[in-house]
């Protein structure tokens, strides 16, 4: 197992604390943030920005593939953001239930980078940890409402 560097850990860490943040408060039904939602919005609104930001970081990574996979890169690069466009509607239920399938989608394809060496070799080690804590983050707001 490699270890990732310290920054891109602790960047980790602190984007991870938005969902556990909100996860709580819609749980306890309180508002722990400054936003002017609720906890539920919170996770939600915090889920679609970094399921679509993760487009750019896949982005990043197919850049640097050679000809024969870049093609596949880039277009496995922009599915996390059409998903968001296209599936995460409907209820506050429907969107924490499609963004925990999101996010479980985005890990395949992490994986898949990992695999082709398109993302550095510390990648899953950052990204398995960060997705259990956001999917957990998810199913304990989804339960709250």
């Amino acid at each position: 197992m490699i270890l990732p560097p310290r920054t891109p850990t602790a960047l980790t860490a602190l984007g991870a604390a938005p969902f556990v943040i909100g996860a709580v408060g819609a749980y306890t039904d309180t508002v722990l943030t400054l936003f002017p939602y609720s906890s539920v919005e919170t996770v939600i609104h915090y889920g679609i920005i970094i399921l679509s930001f993760m487009t750019g970081i896949l982005w990043g990574f197919a850049s640097r593939a050679e000809d024969g996979k870049s093609s596949y890169a880039y277009i496995t690069s922009v599915l996390p953001a059409l998903y968001v466009f296209f599936f995460v509607v409907g209820t506050d239920a429907d969107k924490l239930e499609a963004l925990m399938f999101g996010f479980f989608f985005l890990l395949a394809i992490d994986l898949s980078f990992q695999k082709a060496k398109l993302a550095p070799p510390w990648w899953m080690t950052l990204r398995i940890p960060v997705t259990l804590v956001v999917l957990a983050a998810l199913i304990l707001t989804r339960i709250s409402i």
